[in-house]
């Protein structure tokens, strides 16, 4: 955040953001712990800060992705009271943390708990594969238009540092991409493509590849804008880079699930073990997922993945869980040159019906704790930014 923006008063929801306002602060999840008093030190048009509050002579030092409950108007007019959580935190300068800003507030009153917990219900995926040319990023777009029309707000993240193309899959046309989200041009929802199929796509472009260089204010636009995301998906599927690189296992790591795609070929068959191996070595505690792509027929699919599994469990002593076969059909090809996805195109079809089984199967399976998009930011910021604690 820039110098000039200490003296700003930014309005929203009736909140006047300024510098200098006494505020209370607690940890939601201390209820039981008394409230803390501090100020706003500096405001932005997304964030603001407080200075880190004392107790007993001691600094507070709570980590980053903590929630709070914030009490605007200090000890002697406490008149608005709002969950936030923070984002980053100084503690060789101004010693401060930066929060979101608020979407809403109440009058009196404590945030009930339901609300602080609510975005722990949206699931990260991610799908990623050990080669490219298995069909990973076809797989994906046809699993949010699945998870789309089962009722799931879908958003499609395109995480491919190299190749990215989840838009001309779709026919998109992006003009924006995190990029602009990053300098500031842009936030995340004015990224946001709408696909056919009802969900949305995030165009992923150079500003991914920045992630690891970022300066301090363009990092916590950077989670800013994530957070934007909260309430408005039930899945988050991230299209990943082929192969082992430390890009794609960054974003593996961050993600609660990973669905690992691979096909009958033999070297797909060696890399995808390898990627597995990869997330084994780095601890991922994701719960892993496996889809066989290009097969001819549920009997080949089985046989592939339990020699796969098989092999994982042998060796690594880890599970994976296989979710089904999808057999190779010329549909897909005519979808692909439509730009359409198959799910829209030939619903009927039986590739479409193995990604609709499997769609249901993911659906109906026990999501594995997840932390949200909370969590998520989190994570990434430990995996690509480890000094922004």
């Amino acid at each position: 955040m820039s110098s000039e923006n200490t003296s700003t008063v930014i309005q929203g929801d009736s909140v006047a953001f300024v510098v200098g306002v006494p505020v209370l602060v607690h940890l939601l999840s201390k209820p039981e712990q008394a409230a803390f008093s501090t100020r706003i030190v500096e405001v932005s048009l997304h964030t603001f800060s407080i200075s880190i509050p004392y107790d007993d002579g001691k600094i507070l030092l709570w980590p980053v992705g903590a929630r709070i409950e914030v009490s605007m108007g200090g000890s002697e007019a406490v008149s608005l009271v709002f969950p936030a959580e923070i984002i980053g935190r100084d503690i060789t300068g101004n010693h401060s943390y930066t929060l979101m800003r608020p979407t809403s507030v109440s009058r009196s009153g404590r945030t009930a708990p339901a609300s602080a917990g609510a975005a722990t219900s949206v699931r990260v995926i991610a799908v990623t594969s050990g080669k490219g040319g298995v069909g990973k990023t076809t797989l994906t777009t046809n699993l949010a238009v699945a998870f789309a029309a089962a009722g799931k707000k879908v958003v499609v993240i395109d995480t491919d540092l190299g190749t990215a193309n989840v838009d001309v899959v779709l026919g998109l046309s992006p003009k924006y991409h995190l990029g602009h989200v990053v300098s500031g041009q842009k936030g995340i929802m004015d990224i946001a493509l709408p696909a056919p199929g009802g969900f949305m796509v995030i165009p992923g472009g150079s500003g991914l590849q920045e992630l690891t260089q970022l300066s301090e204010s363009q990092f916590t636009r950077v989670i800013t804008g994530f957070n934007e995301l909260d309430g408005r998906a039930d899945m988050i599927l991230l299209d990943t880079g082929a192969g082992i690189s430390r890009d794609v296992s960054n974003f593996l790591l961050a993600s609660d699930e990973i669905v690992f795609v691979t096909t009958p070929e033999p070297h797909a068959m060696t890399d995808a073990y390898a990627i597995i191996k990869v997330m084994h070595t780095l601890h991922s505690n994701a719960k892993k997922r496996l889809i066989i792509n290009k097969v001819e027929g549920d009997l080949e699919a089985g046989i592939i993945a339990s020699r796969l599994t098989r092999v994982v469990s042998q060796y690594l002593n880890e599970e994976i869980e296989f979710l089904g076969g999808v057999e190779e059909n010329k549909a897909i090809s005519r979808s692909l040159k439509k730009q359409c996805p198959l799910m829209l195109m030939d619903p009927d079809c039986v590739s479409a019906r193995n990604i609709a089984r499997i769609a249901d199967k993911i659906i109906g399976l026990p999501p594995p704790a997840p932390k949200g998009v909370s969590g998520f930011v989190r994570r990434l910021i430990d995996v690509f930014h480890p000094g922004k604690k």
